[in-house]
């Protein structure tokens, strides 16, 4: 899995970097301590994949950084909310959000799968993923 996601990886870790320097650094700082992964390139301790599942407006508990959040898969629907900005953000496949999930409540809208499977055989949904 890591090596499939690596240049995935170094792409978000570039974009976070750019956008957050200074907790950038404490993350790298943290995965070098933390890294179990050889080849995971970091700065991210913690992924999560939340397949074809609603996702209902919550803060991340104790995290104190940012996350970075995407989704992936062929659906439509699916904006992401952020009720604190009063935000309601076109949320596609393969656009990148990075927020702070603990301090701002945050939620994905309801999707429709898109017909039909993939010319890979992927099944339609809206696929989740957590980079923090």
């Amino acid at each position: 899995y890591f090596k499939d996601t690596e240049e995935l990886a170094l792409y978000l870790a570039a974009m976070f970097h750019e956008a957050f320097p200074n907790f950038y650094m404490k993350y790298e700082w943290v995965f070098k301590a933390g890294k179990w992964a050889v080849i995971d390139p970091g700065p991210f301790l913690s992924r999560v994949i939340i397949w074809k599942l609603d996702v209902c407006l919550h803060q991340d508990g104790l995290d104190e950084g940012p996350a970075v959040i995407f989704p992936i898969g062929y659906f439509s629907g699916g904006e992401c909310y952020l009720p604190d900005l009063k935000l309601k953000l076109i949320y596609r496949a393969g656009e990148v959000i990075i927020l702070m999930g603990a301090t701002l409540y945050h939620g994905i809208g309801q999707w429709t799968p898109a017909h039909g499977v993939s010319q890979d055989g992927i099944t339609p949904g809206h696929i989740g993923s957590v980079f923090f």
